[in-house]
């Protein structure tokens, strides 16, 4: 009996030390899973690095959905989020409450119109009048003696937030306008509303001219990588991903952004028509 209770002992014991092997195995292959999200610019360049990264990481599982800046921000605040995209600068309040930016690629913010539109070319000046509702008719402008039709970006996102800020410096714009929800809406609103203009992140211009629109210079200056870098283009912006506090070293979230800053990363930047930092 008792060398049957010694038998039953250590077959408990073996038993015991397989299991505890067989929990740490698996939770040295278990996927962890990591939600990011935001801006409707970053999502290019966040939806290609993924699958790149994840080579390197294959034990993580990384999703980016877009919804805009501020929702973005808003939900990495609220916690349901752990990285945010975010193509403006940051609130003082978001600021306050522990958000922090890092630089990921450059870009500049296209100006498309209709086809109807007969103009190549406006001033800075003309732009702010027209978007905060003081030019009203394209004949104000050197165009045809047609109404205007201005396509805003919804408020959630950040290239309006960004064009506000660097166009109207934040004066109200236009009443009635029509609200386009991400980019491709802008594109397909602008082809189908006659005397229309509106505002596109640069890496999405073609887009806006596939749909039979045309783009617009600036002061004389077109929307190109080379004028944004020489700082001759007057609407540009930085792209930026957001985290609580400076990016730890040892997470998922500070390897996914040292990714995105890497010689890979930024040749995905430039893949996805974005301006590289290097």
């Amino acid at each position: 009996m008792k060398k049957i209770l010694t038998i039953l002992l250590i077959l408990m014991m073996v038993t015991s030390v397989v299991f505890a092997q067989g929990r740490q195995e698996t939770s040295k292959t278990a996927t962890e899973n990591y939600s990011f999200g935001g801006s409707s610019t970053v999502a290019p360049i966040a939806n290609s690095a993924i699958p790149a990264f994840e080579v390197k990481n294959p034990n993580v599982k990384v999703s980016y959905e877009t919804l805009g800046s501020s929702t973005g921000i808003s939900q990495l605040l609220e916690g349901t989020l752990s990285l945010a995209g975010s193509s403006r600068v940051l609130k003082d309040s978001e600021v306050k409450d522990g958000c922090v930016t890092t630089t990921i690629a450059l870009d500049g913010i296209t100006v498309g119109v209709n086809e109807t539109v007969s103009i190549a070319n406006l001033s800075m000046q003309q732009l702010k009048g027209i978007f905060t509702g003081e030019i009203t008719n394209w004949n104000e402008v050197g165009g045809l003696d047609q109404k205007i039709e201005v396509i805003l970006r919804d408020e959630a996102s950040g290239t309006r937030a960004s064009f506000e800020e660097i166009v109207h410096n934040k004066i109200a714009p236009k009443q009635n306008a029509i609200v386009a929800h991400e980019n491709g809406d802008v594109a397909s609103k602008i082809a189908a509303t006659p005397g229309s203009i509106g505002y596109i992140g640069m890496a999405f211009g073609s887009i806006i001219t596939e749909a039979g629109g045309s783009l617009l210079t600036i002061d004389n200056v077109k929307a190109n990588v080379e004028n944004v870098l020489n700082n001759t283009y007057p609407i540009s912006r930085a792209l930026y991903v957001v985290t609580i506090g400076q990016p730890k070293e040892g997470t998922t979230e500070k390897a996914f952004i040292d990714f995105l800053l890497s010689e890979e990363g930024q040749e995905i930047v430039a893949e996805n028509q974005f301006i590289r930092l290097n």
